[in-house]
């Protein structure tokens, strides 16, 4: 894991070091700045960075498994059809699930777990701008929703993925409070934008043993998209599993 307090005492000091040594100070220190900021960016946008917490981004690479995972729902139309797909290909899955979607549809969240699937803990709300909160309360809205999945499947979930894939410090010390594998992904899908061909196209060109891919179950793309993914994965002899199957890691306390 990067080291962010070791990174910018490692940059204070380069920076000290141009300023004092080379004669073209300002046009350095605004490069270095701006790689600073780059930096700690890319830390925070990229799940697998591992610059504020530790992320498991793909299992092994040798066995020819893959992890479907489902961001955002459940959705009272799309999830459904999307249990009936994985069923048909014999595929388990994760599904990472908000409490906002969840208090609508708490029998539907029973059916997932029902069906053999796991269920993570992607925050109650999936607000933008909770990454920008203080640590308390992301720990708080974090626990309301472990709260609900606890109540509605009587599991205490252990897979936990933050809204976006974003991490910053303090999602990271708002996650001290809990007993979480924090879970990324290696292939991500892009199933959001309105181009299911170019989507189908990207995974199937891309993946590889190991990869934890990204869905969204709260997207109408995703039904067409996955029926093409899972055609490819079925042909070409890969298990689809639970991300903690793949990891080999436990999905509830």
């Amino acid at each position: 894991m990067i080291n962010i307090r070791t990174t910018i005492v490692l940059y204070i000091i380069v920076l000290i070091l141009v300023y004092l040594f080379l004669p073209w100070k300002g046009i350095f220190l605004f490069i270095i700045s701006l790689l600073l900021l780059v930096h700690i960016a890319y830390g925070s946008f990229s799940i697998c960075s591992n610059m504020y917490i530790k992320s498991l981004c793909n299992g092994s690479r040798t066995i020819k498994n893959v992890a479907l995972t489902f961001d955002d729902g459940p959705h009272s139309e799309i999830t459904p059809a999307i249990l009936d797909l994985l069923d048909l290909y014999n595929a388990k899955a994760t599904f990472f699930c908000t409490g906002e979607s969840i208090v609508n549809n708490r029998d539907l969240l029973k059916e997932i777990d029902n069906r053999g699937h796991a269920i993570g803990n992607h925050t109650w709300s999936h607000s933008h701008g909770k990454n920008l909160f203080t640590a308390s309360s992301l720990s708080s809205d974090i626990k309301k929703n472990q709260d609900l999945i606890l109540e509605v499947i009587g599991k205490k979930a252990k897979l936990f993925r933050p809204p976006f894939g974003v991490t910053n410090p303090p999602i990271a010390k708002a996650l001290r409070n809990f007993n979480f594998h924090i879970i990324g992904w290696s292939l991500r899908s892009f199933d959001t934008i309105n181009n299911p061909e170019k989507v189908i196209n990207k995974v199937i060109k891309k993946v590889k043993p190991g990869d934890i891919i990204l869905f969204h179950d709260n997207r109408s793309n995703t039904i067409e998209v996955l029926k093409s993914v899972l055609d490819f994965l079925q042909s070409n002899n890969y298990g689809m599993v639970r991300v903690d199957e793949l990891l080999n890691i436990e999905a509830y306390d």
